[in-house]
């Protein structure tokens, strides 16, 4: 689930990181008589404000200012030294090295990103190494390490922009904030959904909604500023504001646009928007670490006003949202959008049933409040319509205090299994290792569900997996299985397990497996799809 870029430099490229011990007994065995680095600093030229003496913004675009940083120190004796630029993770990966031998004085390292280089923090690695073998490390690969001798970090900013809410109404002042040194840009916003361009990399494609207007930021060089940004008379919708700088660079920040009122249409479609958070790898403290528990698990908090890492996209956003979103444009279909805030915002279950009829989650809804597990349940229970197209949903319990998230227990944990909701949970993750395609049970070969669906092409798409879903013994009585996704993971007993169940008036779905939507680009998964969609969207 991590997007591991590769960057060109100066540097020398190489495919891992050198091993690194996890114990910090032996790295400490190991540095007894090596050299240390006295004064360790990195600079870039003007700081842009955060700067401090570990850590420099670049912006390596070619105009003179921040294009490379500079990474000084002083030996006291001989040695070797070793630089190594990481992109920190769970699985951090090198992505240049640099190595001389110095002998005592004052010595520098430069790093000079290409034009174009992804914006975000990476960790300058630095390693002494003494004549006799005996090393010292500066930046541990383990988080809650990492201020044990830390290293210098440098953040590659390009055009970083982020909405400081997550949703507005027609007719609101947005509040934009803007992190870049370009002295003017270009700015236009777009609906996404009806465009008919392909999305490609870390970008979002749509419809123009505006006319572009060019923006001086001349007088922002060196800190963040803020932009008003009118939300006109627009159709409930996803949107995004484009910023464009002179050498082409650009950067989206999305928003949604609320429905006017709620209920205007009679299906609800939830966009997983704390999911994307906790997946965003944006570093704002400067650690070389996004501030994610995706990056470390000791990690507990996310911030949900970020930018969003790189080229401004959501995370999987043009693999795993985006062909469920062609689907509705290009069939169609009305729905209303809502972000996890304009959910969470419902004081209860009835006034959901009351407007809703169906609430379709298109991606992994993983991380809930108290509140929005309750206000789903409820309305499952008063008889409202949930359909799940990935798996992992309802997984945690989160708790919300102004725009951060604290990962608290899964819902399982506390008592709450999510099945008795979902129909399924969450029970194994190979991060794609293995994927397979569904087979269909014999309830499945007869099921409404697969009507007028070539069930041999159906089969032949064996790319579905990362995360599974299984029934449990929670599962509400009567469940059924229409196809299961085998992964070779049986070693573990883990087969993902499409389902539906009916309890009351109330009719549920789950797709079992997290990239189902990617799967709509294909015919026989929309039809599947609209099968659903008829069958749920009745009251």
């Amino acid at each position: 689930m991590r997007r591991l870029p590769l960057l060109g430099a100066v540097l020398l490229l190489v495919s891992a990181v050198p091993a690194a011990s996890s114990a910090p007994t032996r790295e400490q065995a190991q540095a007894v008589g090596a050299p240390r680095l006295y004064g360790l600093r990195v600079s870039s030229g003007p700081r842009f404000a955060g700067d401090r003496s570990l850590l420099a913004t670049v912006s390596p675009n070619g105009d003179g200012l921040r294009d490379r940083a500079v990474v000084r120190f002083r030996l006291g004796r001989a040695a070797t030294v070793a630089l190594h630029v990481v992109a920190c993770s769970k699985h951090p990966k090198t992505i240049a090295i640099r190595k001389a031998h110095f002998g005592p004085g004052r010595h520098h390292f430069e790093w000079a990103p290409r034009p174009f280089t992804l914006p975000q923090t990476y960790l300058l690695r630095t390693t002494v190494i003494a004549r006799n073998g005996a090393r010292r490390v500066y930046g541990r690969l383990h988080h809650r390490l990492a201020r044990v001798q830390p290293a210098p970090v440098v953040r590659v900013m390009g055009v970083d922009a982020g909405f400081t809410e997550r949703s507005y109404s027609p007719g609101a002042v947005a509040r934009l904030r803007i992190a870049t040194d370009v002295p003017t840009f270009t700015l236009q916003l777009f609906q996404a959904g009806p465009e008919t361009q392909p999305s490609t990399g870390y970008s979002m494609e749509g419809v123009p909604v505006t006319q572009p207007l060019a923006v001086d930021w001349s007088a922002h060089r060196d800190a963040t500023g803020w932009l008003s940004v009118h939300v006109g008379d627009w159709p409930n919708g996803i949107y995004f504001a484009r910023l464009t700088a002179p050498d082409g660079r650009r950067y989206d920040a999305p928003l949604i646009v609320r429905p006017h009122p709620y209920g205007l249409h009679r299906i609800a479609v939830v966009v997983h928007t704390n999911t994307w958070e906790a997946y965003n790898h944006q570093d704002v403290n400067g650690d070389g670490w996004g501030d994610t528990w995706y990056a470390s698990d000791d990690i507990a908090n996310v911030d949900l006003s970020r930018p969003y890492i790189r080229g401004g996209a959501p995370p999987k956003w043009r693999v795993y949202f985006l062909p469920f979103l062609h689907w509705l444009y290009k069939t169609g279909t009305q729905v209303d959008f809502l972000s996890d805030d304009d959910l969470a915002s419902f004081a209860q279950a009835s006034s959901l049933a009351r407007l809703y009829d169906l609430i379709v989650f298109p991606t992994h809804e993983e991380y809930v409040s108290s509140h929005v597990y309750d206000l789903i349940a409820g309305y499952r229970s008063l008889g409202g319509n949930l359909m799940f197209l990935s798996s992992t949903n309802l997984l945690w319990r989160v708790n919300r205090r102004g725009d951060r998230i604290t990962r608290i227990a899964e819902w399982r944990q506390l008592g709450r299994p999510e099945s008795r909701v979902v129909g399924v949970q969450y029970r194994g993750n190979d991060e794609g290792g293995h994927r397979g395609a569904y087979v269909l049970t014999p309830f499945g070969r007869s099921s409404w569900a697969f009507d007028g669906v070539d069930v041999n092409a159906f089969s032949l798409w064996r790319w579905l997996g990362v995360e599974f879903d299984t029934t449990t013994r929670q599962s509400p009585p009567g469940i059924r299985v229409l196809a299961r996704v085998d992964p070779h993971l049986r070693d573990r007993g883990v087969r993902g397990e499409m389902t539906y169940y009916e309890r009351g008036r109330a009719k549920v779905f789950a797709a079992c497996t997290l990239d189902f939507p990617a799967a709509l680009v294909y015919p026989q998964f929309r039809r599947l799809l609209a099968n659903l969609w008829i069958r749920l969207a009745t009251p």
